[in-house]
């Protein structure tokens, strides 16, 4: 058990836009919703005091019914999910323990998060202050102007942000109040510290990591699984 408070923060409030009318985060995924697979990453992590999940109004009992189903008897509590990502975690980390040292950011929807990847990134920033987990790009990257490219960055320095997201709590905090409303569209986590000047250490996730974000997304999720079992 490490020597400092890890609360984990799983983001499971989204709109589900881009899923034709499903609801993503309660997707089975080879028979499990799929953020009760990821909720399920975080309670076998001998790291993890806490988790609080942040879900949609008005659905609060119900998916705490459903992490007790599945014995996730790390939850501590549920809460309602923002207008934006940085008010849902704002409103989790009102809940969050007041002797937890570090906050681990995942979105509900990356079910395949391995538990192995979750220690790796929160014993960097238990080390470092602030780490995340990231995949390093696979593709060549455009910038891209009125629909013309304007340049190909280095593609070798390039990495995909991934979850979790691992912080000291008062650092964050601190960014928090630094950047006020300023921080209330930003998409990434990390970007909070960013824009506060601090730094933020890279962990190369070693097992599939994908987002759960379009129908088809859960099939190709299921044949991981399954190659996984297979291994």
């Amino acid at each position: 058990m490490s020597e400092f408070m890890f609360s984990a923060i799983i983001l499971a409030g989204g709109s589900s836009s881009r899923m034709n009318g499903i609801n993503k985060q309660l997707a089975p995924l080879d028979g499990i919703p799929v953020v009760i697979r990821s909720a399920l990453a975080f309670q076998r992590s001998d790291l993890v005091s806490e988790i609080i999940l942040a879900v949609p109004a008005g659905e609060r009992q119900f998916y705490a019914d459903l992490c007790r189903q599945y014995f996730i008897t790390k939850l501590k509590t549920t809460t309602e999910g923002g207008a934006t990502r940085f008010l849902s975690v704002k409103n989790a980390l009102a809940q969050v323990s007041g002797e937890c040292d570090y906050i681990a950011i995942h979105d509900g929807a990356r079910p395949l998060i391995s538990t192995a990847d979750i220690d790796r990134v929160l014993s960097a920033a238990a080390q470092h202050g602030a780490a995340i987990a990231a995949a390093p790009a696979t593709d060549t990257i455009k910038q891209c102007s009125g629909g013309v490219i304007t340049s190909t960055p280095d593609r070798s320095t390039l990495y995909a942000a991934q979850t979790p997201q691992a912080f000291r709590k008062a650092l964050y905090l601190s960014c928090m109040e630094q950047l006020g409303s300023h921080a209330e569209n930003l998409t990434d986590d990390s970007a909070l510290l960013e824009q506060c000047g601090e730094s933020v250490h890279i962990v190369p996730v070693t097992a599939c990591n994908m987002k759960i974000t379009r129908p088809q997304d859960i099939a190709i999720a299921e044949a991981v699984l399954q190659s996984i079992t297979e291994e």
